[in-house]
Formats: structure tokens, sequence, C-alpha cells
């Protein structure tokens, strides 16, 4: 099935004009998890050749907030392979099932390592969120798709971004490439950057690529713990970690997304990224031959 997003033009011909707008090659499934104790959904882009490549594998996304970013993702996919600056992979995102949900409460339970304090049972479902991605849906998703089990990347923003750099510290080799944009470092008193005290009290190397960023424009009680954070892992020197600190300049929280994807799917892929020309370079030479 394919994802659907409902287009209404305004006019005196309202009803005629309605029309959906489908991203192709995108569906869902449910799946229940013992871990979580919840029914989550799916939604699993695959790339336009898959069907026609059945001896390849793909890398795979596994990103957060799928009820909201799928549609972003899915258009910065294409402007991706058109530039040639990544190569195709499978994207899955994590959802929620049903009408009326409250996407903010489900993903403060799921996303966050720790119980603010607010002892309301709303937060802290981090740890059964990423047994149930780990045991449950990675499975789910290699035996299912052509997927590369060597080629995982996981990604978020803000609580998903919290989310993401948790999962690498507790098992940096599942995911080998990391997404956190404008993570929420500052929750329950600096988690993230305690996480890291702890891990690098016992390890030097930190197999992995990460993307870490935020934007210059964003309220600065959330942002400053980020930035902090960028030099506290870029100092860490840690062996085998390939880090990219990245700032947007002038964007706030909620419009950090675009940018940071872009630069982070680029960062992410960028050691296994096609060789050869972009898009634009393939069109510019076939009407002029005479450019090199």
């Amino acid at each position: 099935m394919a994802l659907l997003i409902s287009i209404v033009s305004a006019g005196p011909t309202l009803a005629e004009e309605s029309r959906h707008y489908t991203l192709d090659n995108t569906h869902f499934r449910q799946v229940h998890s013992k871990e979580t104790g919840q029914t989550h959904e799916l939604i699993i882009s695959l790339p336009p050749g898959y069907e026609a490549s059945s001896d390849k594998t793909y890398p795979v996304l596994y990103y957060v907030d799928a009820y909201w970013d799928t549609p972003l993702l899915s258009s910065l996919y294409g402007a991706l392979m058109y530039d040639n600056t990544a190569p195709e992979f499978i994207m899955v995102g994590f959802s929620y099932p049903g009408d009326g949900v409250n996407y903010g409460l489900e993903r403060r339970r799921d996303l966050t390592p720790t119980d603010e304090g607010a002892n309301d049972g709303d937060s802290g479902g981090a740890s059964a969120f990423l047994a149930f991605i780990k045991e449950s849906v990675v499975p789910l998703i290699e035996t299912s798709y052509r997927a590369d089990p060597e080629q995982r990347a996981l990604s978020g923003s803000s609580l998903g971004g919290l989310f993401t750099l948790y999962a690498m510290y507790e098992d940096p080799a599942f995911f080998d490439r990391y997404i956190a944009i404008s993570p929420a470092a500052g929750w329950d008193g600096g988690y993230l950057s305690g996480r890291d005290e702890e891990y690098a009290k016992t390890h030097q190397s930190l197999a992995a690529r990460l993307f870490l960023s935020y934007g210059t424009g964003e309220y600065p009680p959330f942002r400053n713990p980020i930035a902090q954070l960028q030099e506290q892992i870029a100092g860490r020197n840690y062996e085998g970690l390939a880090l990219r600190n990245y700032q947007m300049q002038n964007l706030r929280h909620a419009g950090v997304k675009a940018e940071g994807y872009t630069h982070g799917l680029i960062w992410a892929w960028q050691d296994i990224a096609p060789a050869g020309p972009s898009g634009l370079e393939m069109e510019y030479r076939q009407h002029h031959p005479e450019a090199k």
C-alpha cells in the first residue's frame, strides 16, 4: 500500500479538485512489540529500482518520527539520487497506527532513556524501544527485504536525536552510522554528556560515522548543551569515530530538519557513495558535448 498525502486545492470546484499525492514504493507494516507492549507501525520505502534489481542488497536508514518526516525524507532521497551523493538505500520509519494518535506522548515514552522526574510513566522507555528495534524490526527487515546487514544507519531529530545517540553509546556496532539532528542534549540534566563521560571511562574507540548538528537560531538553553556535547565528543578523539559537527545558520528548532538530513545523509553514506557525475552534469554534457 502506497503512502497517500491529501492535497486539496482551494476554489469553487473544491470537491472536483481534491486528489491524493502518492509516495511510490512506500508501504506500511504493523508490528506488535513484546518489548514495549505497544503496536508500532513501520513505514517502509524501497528504492525505485528495487524490483528490477533482484540480486542487489541495500543499506538501510532507520528513522524515528516517520509520521512527520516521511514526506521530507522521500523528497530528499530523490535529490540525493539525482546528485549522486548517496547510494540507493531502503528507508524504515517508526510510527504508530490509528487515528487521533498523540505522537508527542508516544515519542516521549519511546525516545527518552530516563524518566526526567515527571513520575507520570510517560518517559524513560528508550531501552525497551531499542530492544524492539534490534530484536524484532531489524530481523524482520533483513529477512523480508534485500537489506545489507553491514550497512545500517539510525537517525532522528530532537528527542529522536537523543534516542539516536543513546543507541550509539549502548551498542555502537549495531548501527554503524548515526544522524542526530538537534538532539535534546539537555534532557535529564545533561544525560548525553554524562553518558559520554561514562562511555569514555572504559572505551578508547567508537567505531561509527556520526553527524551531530544544531541550528544557531535555536533557543539557547536547548542549543548550548548540543554545542557543548559537540566539543566534548570531538575532544575524546575516539579511535574509529568519523565525526562531523555541523551548525545550521539562523535556523530554529523545527526548521533544521531539511538541511540537517541533507548534510547528515551525505555524511552518513559518504564512504559508500557511488562514483560518477551528478544528474545535472550528465544532462549538461548531453546537451553540450563540448563541455568537459
